[in-house]
């Protein structure tokens, strides 16, 4: 295992945050995770499918019950394209 900042492979256990190992590098003092989750989100063509209801005339609410996705979640995508 290599400390992402400086690659060193110097480290010591750091104790466990949310059931994580946590390391510290000896060598720049970064405290980090062995591995990172990727953020999964929504795939482009639900979040288009979603946007496209609305612009059909379709309420949030409406588009959660059907689609799945929180219609907050819809509100900030509607949000983002302005």
């Amino acid at each position: 295992m290599k400390c992402p900042e400086c690659k060193s492979t110097h480290i010591n256990k750091n104790g466990r945050k949310k059931g994580k190992q946590n390391y510290l590098c000896v060598t720049c003092g970064r405290q980090f995770i062995d591995c990172y989750e990727q953020h999964r989100g929504y795939a482009q063509e639900v979040k288009d499918e979603c946007l496209q209801m609305y612009v059909n005339g379709m309420g949030f609410r409406e588009i959660e019950r059907v689609k799945g996705v929180h219609h907050t979640t819809i509100m900030n995508w509607v949000k983002q394209l302005g």
